[in-house]
């Protein structure tokens, strides 16, 4: 960090996630106590949570300060934040995203005007989109030729999550050290479908609009996928609940034997768990049982009448179980 407070702006979210992590990891190589600490910018007490998010700990540890909704701060805020980064003796430190593109442009623009670094995180557009696809492939050691990811494309779409997803979920099914067309055509049996991850990546990650969006994208090509989503959002809440319970000092390795999930997983988990307090896993736990035996053998009612559900009754009442777990009181 060539400043100790950093603004990663641009508004694109996936981007914007792995640039906070990329730091983080950086950092706590030189500094293994760095505490990561995380408030929401646009709340109403955002100066207080920030005061307190940069107070000194009692342990020792050294704290980095991840301020979401940057653009959203308070008059407090901004000016709180204006004052470390023009502060040549600044002990804060903190990583500042700017999620929206239109609200507090005159704050933001007075960031980047400042001491304070800057890192664009915008969506690729052209040639670089390819490459970026071509880039993800890299970090597993594979190749892709050029019809192979226009076929990618076509299939999973340009929201970067979802590819890098499919990326990752590609590189560790196929064997083959260069893929191809007819590998992703293969592979999603020519259909534009959604694997069952990238929909409940969006629940557990909270982006309601983005798992609704993918459900009704992976329905309409297949129409029975509603089981398959039931139980992959299950097992991300028997691995979320394994991070959470994790014994302190445990490594990313410990936890992934623990959880039966590949050690980069663990960084994503543990993104997700600080998104979810215990209670509301469970409670997320019956919605996902209730929505399990309502798509496998039907609703029933106040009477104990089964009603087996159709098509369109059962994509409703999937979409309504997931908003119900994304949308939860934070």
């Amino acid at each position: 960090m060539a400043h100790p407070i950093v603004l990663i702006a641009g508004g694109e979210e996936f981007l914007a996630e792995r640039e906070v992590r990329r730091i983080l990891s950086a950092v706590r190589t030189v500094e293994p106590t760095l505490e990561r600490r995380d408030i929401d910018g646009s709340a109403d007490n955002g100066y207080e949570l920030f005061v307190d998010a940069i107070s000194p700990s009692l342990f020792g540890e050294t704290p980095l300060v991840v301020v979401d909704n940057i653009e959203q701060a308070s008059d407090g805020l901004q000016s709180a934040v204006l004052a470390a980064i023009a502060d040549p003796q600044t002990q804060t430190r903190a990583l500042l995203l700017q999620k929206g593109l239109v609200k507090g442009r005159g704050f933001i623009d007075k960031i980047k005007k400042s001491e304070a670094e800057v890192i664009l995180v915008e969506k690729p557009k052209g040639k670089a989109f390819d490459e970026f696809i071509i880039n993800e492939f890299k970090s597993f050691k594979r190749k892709i030729d050029t019809d192979a990811v226009k076929a990618l494309r076509d299939a999973v779409g340009d929201d970067l999550r979802m590819l890098s997803a499919a990326v990752s979920q590609l590189s560790s099914d196929l064997d083959s050290a260069t893929i191809s067309a007819e590998d992703v055509e293969k592979y999603y049996e020519g259909m534009s479908g959604v694997p069952a991850y990238v929909i409940t990546d969006h629940v557990f990650e909270r982006r309601v609009t983005q798992a609704i969006t993918a459900l009704r994208w992976g329905v309409e090509r297949e129409p029975n996928m509603g089981p398959a989503v039931v139980a992959t959002a299950i097992n991300v809440i028997r691995s979320l609940l394994h991070v959470v319970n994790a014994p302190s000092g445990s490594s990313e390795a410990d936890i992934a034997r623990m959880a039966g999930v590949p050690p980069w997983k663990v960084r994503t988990l543990r993104d997700q768990a600080r998104k979810w307090r215990p209670a509301e896993l469970a409670d997320a736990a019956l919605l996902l049982t209730y929505a399990d035996a309502a798509l496998k053998g039907g609703h029933v009612d106040e009477l104990g009448t089964v009603e087996v559900l159709d098509p369109i009754q059962r994509q409703a009442l999937l979409e309504r179980v997931l908003v119900e777990m994304a949308q939860v009181a934070r």
